[in-house]
Order: C-alpha cells, then structure tokens, then sequence
C-alpha cells in the first residue's frame, strides 16, 4: 500500500526539509546526513535535492506505513540502504 500522503506531509515536516539518516556506513554517526532537499523532487533520483520517505522497518518485517516507521532519506542515502 505505502505511505499516505498525511504521512509523507508529516514526515517531510518533520525532517525540516533534510535527510534524517544517521548510518554509521554513510559516514555520518551521532548527526544526521542533513542534506538539503526539495519538496519536489521526491522519486526523482536525478534531480537536485532527490529524496523518499523510507521505512525504518521494512512492511514484509513486521514495519508499517504509520508515520513512526518512516524517515526521510535523500537519494543518495537512500541507494545505500537499498543496496
């Protein structure tokens, strides 16, 4: 099903417009990767500012599609997560 557009608004609120991501393997621990991104540019990896609402926990693992199981990841976490 995936996230409904109340949680996505939410989510992108919440982040401030920035990446949330905090990977150890993205080289940002402890801080967030905080990129700048733009509303926009959501699913659209060649754009400037790309980004996409994540679930922390994956939906066939038991996540959701509630707002307290997604982050807001800029494409280039975001590949590095999926990958």
């Amino acid at each position: 099903m995936g996230f409904s557009q109340d949680t996505i608004k939410k989510a992108w609120q919440s982040a401030d417009g920035r990446c949330e991501c905090r990977r150890i393997s993205h080289n940002h621990p402890y801080i967030r990767c905080n990129k700048a991104l733009v509303w926009e540019n959501r699913e659209l990896e060649d754009a400037p500012g790309a980004w996409e609402l994540h679930h922390i926990t994956d939906v066939r693992n038991g996540g959701s599609d509630s707002l307290s199981n997604s982050e807001v990841l800029c494409w280039d976490c975001l590949t590095k997560t999926l990958s």
